[in-house]
């Protein structure tokens, strides 16, 4: 049954995508690859903590190659890698390059015409920003927990809009938990998901959606840009007594210019996910953040997330993390950031000093 369900979606999807590019002109056979490789290594040095286990030293390596196969102007294969850490550690120990796994993250066929587009495959469905676009070593930390990621399905996008009105593109996607042999990893060894493992939309059925809407440069004004966001997915089919879970997501950045080589962005964002991984419980997210560019190579970063957990039966939990740092890049395109971070997690306070070397390699 399971692979009947993976195999249905898929030709489901597929259909929908060659559909739509039958429809279209027909466009020449053109096989050409492209993309880009980010890599990262990164240091954590949690000097200070009310659990002394956590008082480790962590450096890691994240790489994240994004290939992209394109078979006509509109038509594409996509995949996105990563290698990081997959697997936890022993408390109070120390780790250098442990752990490190790569798995695909995104495996997916896209159409894009000048105003819409489609996917079908494994992806991450769209839903907030902040776990994506907060600035900084450390800014993407709490938002990334509803972050949707490795799913299996398909979607479409369509955009409209004026310079008077700015862009504005919607955005929905249905699908589930992937199940298949791409949830596995290779060099250290993830687990492959299974339908019986449960989960939030492990249901391998298209009961899970997200709907969003993006929009640049609202109302005429450059640099404006917001998020509204919505999500549902099922309890999976293996879960007892759990619910669906529902979430909400409203964002907006604002980048300008100070002044004397002077850039600025701002972003403010909020998020709150009801019945959270289909429990009772409910969780808000609030992410503020500034970064400064002075003369296009040096940044200057600081972002607060505050995450307040109403636990049914259960006291409340108010996280929050702050952090702040600062970069340069130089013109081979090399960034070098250092910085700060502080979080307050289940009432355990936790200081860490880290720094970041990244490069990100187009082709």
């Amino acid at each position: 049954m399971r692979l009947n369900n993976i195999v249905l979606t898929g030709a489901l999807a597929a259909s929908a995508v060659f559909g739509v590019i039958s429809q279209s002109n027909a466009q020449t056979f053109n096989p050409e690859l492209h993309g880009a490789v980010l890599f990262e290594v990164q240091d954590d040095w949690a000097f200070d903590s009310d659990d002394k286990t956590t008082e480790v030293n962590t450096l890691f390596t994240t790489i994240e190659p994004y290939l992209i196969f394109t078979l006509t102007d509109g038509l594409a294969i996509e995949a996105s890698l990563v290698l990081e850490p997959v697997q936890g550690t022993d408390p109070g120990d120390d780790t250098f390059f442990d752990n490190e796994g790569l798995y695909a993250e995104e495996l997916k066929l896209s159409y894009t015409d000048d105003d819409f587009s489609l996917f079908a495959g494994k992806f991450n469905p769209s839903f907030g920003t902040a776990w994506d676009l907060a600035p900084g070593i450390w800014g993407v930390d709490f938002a990334e927990d509803y972050e949707v990621a490795e799913r299996i399905g398909f979607g479409g996008s369509f955009t409209l809009g004026s310079e008077q009105t700015g862009d504005h593109t919607i955005t929905g996607n249905t699908f589930f938990a992937d199940t298949t042999f791409l949830s596995e990893s290779a060099v250290t060894r993830r687990a492959e998901l299974d339908k019986s493992d449960g989960g939030i939309s492990n249901t391998e059925d298209l009961s899970s959606y997200s709907v969003t809407l993006d929009s640049e440069n609202v109302a005429g004004v450059n640099g404006l840009n917001t998020h509204l966001g919505y999500r549902n997915q099922s309890d999976g089919d293996a879960d007892v007594g759990l619910n669906r879970e529902s979430g909400y997501a409203a964002g907006a950045n604002y980048g300008f210019p100070v002044g004397n080589g002077v850039d600025a962005e701002v972003l403010a964002e909020w998020v709150g996910i009801h019945d959270v991984d289909g429990t009772a419980d409910d969780v808000d997210y609030i992410t503020t953040s500034l970064v400064l560019t002075i003369l296009e190579s040096w940044n200057f970063a600081a972002s607060y997330t505050r995450r307040d957990m109403n636990v049914a039966g259960g006291a409340d939990i108010d996280d929050h993390l702050h952090q702040f740092s600062t970069g340069y890049e130089f013109e081979n395109g090399v960034t070098v950031d250092v910085g700060y971070r502080g979080t307050e997690e289940a009432g355990v306070d936790t200081a860490i000093l880290g720094g970041l070397v990244a490069y990100t390699y187009e082709f």
